[in-house]
């Protein structure tokens, strides 16, 4: 027995092993390591037309053309519009020449009738002859000076300096009033087009900063800032477009230029974990003697397989991302991986 219990003193006690585990350093700017990819496009677009219907007859554009306020876009053809004034100008002649007639017409019968020899019934055919008459000059005149405002509107000019973006029509297509005829980029304003996750925007608030960088060779990088969140989805990737102004973008930054934009670098910070570190709204964080010790934290939106913590963590604080349902309070682990 005595043999046995001197055993059992001499035998060494091993020290629990550390545990392994997979750790996490907070850094509030791992958010901003995403970037999106967009394309620059003009902040202010007009899609041009007659106010009248005719034929296009000259049309001396290309896309990417740069065009000055009052500058000939296109024109109609004149000929055809001469042509319909002056057969309006004709029909009303004529209206009016059947107008007087009816009206010297409706004149003589009234004498007639007051003699007795003109029956009440001639005298109001009369009346009414002379009253169409009447009508189908005023509508002759109408028509006339539709016809001249027409020819007046032949010609399509630019309401201000700008780019062609798109020509919808080519010479010789007949047109109606209103169809598009010319798209433009008006003024230099230009701004990014961005299509982001829907979770992302959560991130966002009217006016955040973004910092994107230009693929044309020598273009600097530009700050702007979040002017529109459009309010539809796209129904195939669930992605949100938004658009970011870019205030007095230089020459290199074209419309239809490719860029990439990220949040840029003075934003607020914003600090995210994997879902899998959360346990019941608690965190495992790894202190000195990489002894284990358990925080309660606050959080913010979800960021797909991530999300936000809005309070109980610092920046440069290790977190525990695997593992965290099988520790303990004071529990050593090993080094980080």
């Amino acid at each position: 027995m005595k043999a046995l219990l001197f055993l059992l003193l001499a035998t060494p006690v091993f020290a629990e092993t550390p545990r392994p585990v997979v750790t996490e350093i907070i850094s509030p700017d791992a958010i901003r390591a995403r970037s999106f990819t967009g394309v620059i496009e003009a902040e202010h677009q007009s899609a041009l037309a007659f106010q009248t219907a005719g034929r296009i007859a000259r049309l001396d554009l290309s896309v990417g053309d740069l065009v000055t306020k009052g500058q000939v876009l296109a024109t109609l053809d004149q000929v055809t519009l001469s042509e319909d004034v002056d057969a309006a100008t004709a029909a009303l002649a004529s209206a009016r020449a059947a107008a007087d007639l009816a009206a010297a017409s409706f004149d003589r019968t009234t004498e007639l009738n007051s003699r007795g020899v003109a029956s009440t019934q001639a005298l109001d055919a009369a009346r009414q002859a002379r009253d169409t008459a009447a009508a189908q000059a005023a509508a002759a005149d109408a028509n006339l000076r539709r016809a001249k405002d027409a020819e007046g509107f032949g010609t399509l000019t630019a309401p201000e300096d700008g780019v062609v973006l798109a020509i919808a029509v080519k010479p010789g297509t007949v047109v109606a009033a209103g169809t598009p005829v010319v798209t433009l980029a008006l003024g230099p304003g230009r701004e990014a087009v961005l299509d982001l996750p829907a979770d992302y925007l959560s991130l966002l608030s009217e006016g955040s900063a973004f910092t994107l960088f230009s693929r044309v060779t020598g273009a600097a990088p530009l700050t702007g800032h979040l002017r529109l969140i459009e309010p539809v989805a796209d129904t195939a990737t669930r992605s949100r477009r938004i658009r970011v102004t870019l205030p007095q973008a230089p020459d290199l930054w074209r419309i239809g230029a490719l860029v990439r934009a990220e949040l840029a670098a003075d934003a607020a910070p914003v600090i995210t974990l994997p879902l899998s570190a959360i346990a019941d709204g608690k965190v495992w964080v790894v202190e000195a003697g990489r002894k284990t010790h358990q925080l309660p934290v606050t959080l913010g939106a979800t960021l797909g397989d991530r999300v936000v913590v809005t309070e109980g963590l610092a920046e440069g604080q290790e977190v525990v991302v695997k593992g965290v349902h099988s520790l303990v309070e004071g529990q050593e682990v090993g080094a980080r991986e």
